[in-house]
């Protein structure tokens, strides 16, 4: 499993930061993710991942629908997510294909975080110290039509292999100091769909490259990592929804350097809503089209926790 690649996972988590809201009728928003980040040698590119994840300096747009307890996002690839918060399923819709798949939340969630997944083979080896801090910024501008205040974090993290001591390599216990550092700007004009604990789910496959339900997997798995509950608790001070996020993430490690990580040049990530649209959707928009085949359902990878 290749260890630092986590560091690639938590970009989308971090900028989902600040997307829950209270009730809303119907949404749409054009989003784009733009990011950069190193080669990782043998311990596996950062660019990995899902297949819409965007390659170094390539700018990805996604389009997501908002009505009652449903979200359908559409990205790159062509695909098609439906997830349905009420009934608890996610639906990827292949229009190339004519071909569709259902599966339930909870049992997507199983596959990605439980024992013998990828997120817990990676929670038993590591340990981790966290410190987080938010402040607003106190600016304001116009984003996508709307009013825009912002806000400056920081973040953190000290990661080692539990157990792990010097070895034949010269390589310790110790993995990575990881420092991040980002300006996220959001709304209060701008509400999800549902209560803010549907919210929260409904708002994960807004992100480029991942699919709906991916993110709820994903979130848990950051939230059940030592000391990434305190950071995500202290990041959840960001309040409204996010139209424009800027990051920043530096790596040091003589552990990675050693397996051929270029670590000189730090990920940077950014993520913005480009237009957003209240008026009223179709139905239709959430459903599957008619003569459509369903296929088994595909469990899609955690990016960064590639072979």
């Amino acid at each position: 499993m290749r260890i630092f690649s986590v560091t690639r996972a938590l970009v989308p988590g971090l900028v989902l930061i600040g997307l829950v809201g209270t009730a809303h009728a119907d949404l749409k928003v054009v989003s784009k993710m733009t990011m950069d980040a190193p080669a990782m040698g043998g311990l596996g590119g950062l660019g990995g991942g899902a297949p819409a994840t965007p390659k170094p300096g390539e700018a990805v747009k996604s389009v997501t629908y908002y009505k009652g307890s449903k979200v359908r996002t559409e990205d790159a690839a062509g695909i098609i997510t439906v997830t349905d918060n009420e009934a608890g399923t996610i639906t990827r819709i292949d229009p190339k294909k004519k071909t569709y798949s259902t599966i339930k939340l909870t049992e997507l969630t199983e596959q990605l975080t439980g024992a013998g997944g990828p997120g817990a083979q990676f929670m038993e080896m590591l340990d981790m110290k966290v410190k987080a801090d938010v402040k607003k910024g106190g600016h304001e501008r116009e984003i996508a039509g709307k009013k825009a205040t912002d806000y400056l974090w920081t973040a953190t993290m000290s990661m080692s292999l539990k157990g792990a001591a010097e070895g034949a390599g010269g390589i310790a216990g110790e993995v990575a100091n990881i420092s991040m550092e980002g300006e996220q700007w959001t709304t209060e004009d701008v509400k999800l769909p549902g209560t803010p604990a549907t919210a929260k789910t409904a708002a994960a496959p807004a992100l480029p490259g991942l699919g709906g339900g991916m993110m709820g997997g994903m979130m848990k798995m950051m939230n059940n990592m030592p000391g990434m509950k305190t950071m995500m608790d202290k990041l959840a001070e960001i309040k409204g929804f996010s139209l424009l996020t800027n990051m920043k993430i530096k790596i040091k490690s003589p552990f990675a350097e050693a397996q051929g990580a270029d670590l000189s040049k730090p990920i940077t990530n950014t993520t913005e809503v480009l237009e957003l649209s209240e008026a009223a959707l179709d139905d239709t928009l959430f459903a599957v089209p008619a003569g459509f085949k369903k296929v088994a359902y595909e469990t899609p990878q955690l990016p960064g926790f590639g072979g």
